[in-house]
């Protein structure tokens, strides 16, 4: 099912609703108009023939009578009689029905005073309708009514069949129309579809990808038009940060590189009072801390620019992290927090520069936000064919919403995780970074009862894939670099 598949049956389901609203009225309208005119054909047919029977009645008597309606009356169950005023009938034609009176009361009082009464009746219980007309008649000074009838039989027939027909092809045109609906939606919203599927697959990696437009003048392609303007801007202004990013980071590097001599050289006199010397140390951590977020800085917009380059060696995820460890072991010794590192060799393809600069992220992470007293384990596994590294610490935890927040650039979980702790925001999105370019994924979970565990993942290098690793080492070693 495509993107656009509820709004196609949605679309659908209206117009074939709408279909058969319309095709119900006009059917309804047919049968009511086929039976009018049924109806009116059979009066135009009754009334002249009730006009000659009378005629022959009042000038023959009973003889013409009869003959007359032998004459005009051809259809079956056909009928006529002659009524008296008290509604007794003298004589009778055609069908058996003509026996009693067809005319009731009312209709034979309003027959007598004059005028002709033409109605429809079922006269006999269940039996068909028929259509009745009725004129008075004077013979030899007496008033009598004469009373023809024609079965409407033959017209509730015709509509029947109508019905049944319309009853038939109703459903079938719905179908046939619900299917054509679906089709034509399909393809009007095609371009719609494809539009929706190029905007999802556009990331910040790609933002030079635009939405097809198809070659049409409608809104379609001024909805695509619109998207492809967006997107312009959108990449424009990315494109205009990560310049201003790299920028003002190259810029910073020489004058924080010069501040950090001058403060060195500073606090290498030996007549500077105490307190200005802890005013000049205090300048020299924030220098430093300014200079790795520069740095910091300048990886992610070469990751972002032209990705991360990177030499492929066979590494020891294991050797990594201890080396990691050891490079922070007076971190971690002057925060009272105990580094452990334990678990198998796993080797892995790398670039042992990026790799260990990620993992000592995640080891310098864990021991800032460990408490006194509290531990920091660095193990490696390897199982199904995969290899990875978890860093776990006895921290305050991050809530579950958040942890997938936290590896954007210069997010922090809460106040606990400040410029106190040293870190800019930028360890964990550089981390991802080098992770992902190494083919593997990088995931963070709570443990019980507290703590955080980072956890990183790569497939693992087998033996036949060593030699290939090691040619491609030796390979992006002998390439000069430009």
């Amino acid at each position: 099912m495509t993107l656009n598949a509820p709004i196609r049956a949605r679309m659908t389901g209206w117009y074939v609703a709408l279909l058969a609203c319309i095709l119900v009225a006009v059917g309804v309208f047919v049968l009511v108009r086929l039976h009018a005119d049924l109806i009116s054909a059979t009066d135009r047919a009754l009334r002249p023939a009730l006009g000659q029977i009378a005629f022959g009645y009042r000038n023959e008597g009973f003889p013409e009578f009869h003959d007359q309606s032998a004459t005009v009356l051809a259809e079956a169950r056909a009928a006529s009689q002659v009524l008296t005023a008290d509604g007794a009938v003298l004589r009778t034609y055609g069908d058996p029905i003509s026996a009693r009176a067809m005319v009731d009361r009312a209709g034979l009082d309003r027959t007598l005073a004059g005028e002709t009464v033409v109605f429809t009746a079922r006269l006999a219980g269940r039996g068909p309708r028929f259509r009745i007309a009725a004129t008075s008649v004077v013979r030899k000074g007496v008033r009598r009514a004469v009373v023809a009838a024609a079965s409407l039989a033959p017209v509730d027939r015709s509509v029947h069949r109508v019905l049944v027909l319309l009853l038939l092809a109703l459903p079938a045109a719905l179908v046939a129309t619900a299917a054509g609906g679906w089709w034509l939606a399909r393809r009007a919203m095609l371009p719609i579809d494809r539009m929706i599927g190029t905007a999802a697959s556009i990331g910040p990696a790609d933002l030079r990808a635009r939405v097809a437009i198809p070659a049409t003048r409608d809104e379609v392609a001024h909805l695509g038009r619109t998207l492809n303007n967006m997107l312009d801007r959108i990449e424009h202004g990315v494109e205009e940060q990560k310049r201003l990013v790299a920028d003002t980071s190259h810029e910073l590097r020489t004058p924080l590189a010069a501040m950090r001599t001058e403060l060195d050289v500073s606090l290498r006199a030996d007549d500077m009072s105490p307190a200005a010397r802890e005013v000049l140390e205090s300048a020299r951590e924030e220098v430093d801390r300014m200079s790795a977020t520069v740095d910091d800085l300048l990886t992610l917009a070469r990751a972002d620019e032209h990705g991360l380059r990177q030499g492929r060696e066979q590494l020891d995820l294991a050797k990594l992290g201890q080396r990691a460890a050891r490079r922070l072991a007076g971190l971690a010794a002057g925060r009272d927090v105990e580094l452990v590192t334990e678990g198998a060799p796993a080797r892995v393809p790398g670039d042992p520069d990026q790799l260990g600069q990620a993992l000592g992220n995640l080891v310098d992470n864990a021991i800032k936000f460990s408490p006194p007293g509290g531990r920091v384990t660095v193990r490696t596994f390897a199982v199904n064919g995969e290899v990875g590294l978890t860093v776990e610490d006895e921290g305050p935890g991050i809530p579950e919403e958040l942890r997938e927040r936290v590896f954007d650039r210069f997010f922090r979980v809460d106040s606990s995780r400040t410029r106190a702790t040293g870190g800019s925001g930028l360890g964990l999105a550089i981390t991802r970074e080098v992770v992902e370019a190494h083919g593997g994924r990088l995931s963070v979970a709570g443990r019980e009862p507290r703590g955080t565990a980072f956890t990183v993942v790569f497939p693992a290098i087998s033996g036949d894939d060593a030699d290939v690793v090691r040619a491609l080492g030796e390979l992006a070693t002998d390439t000069p670099q430009r």
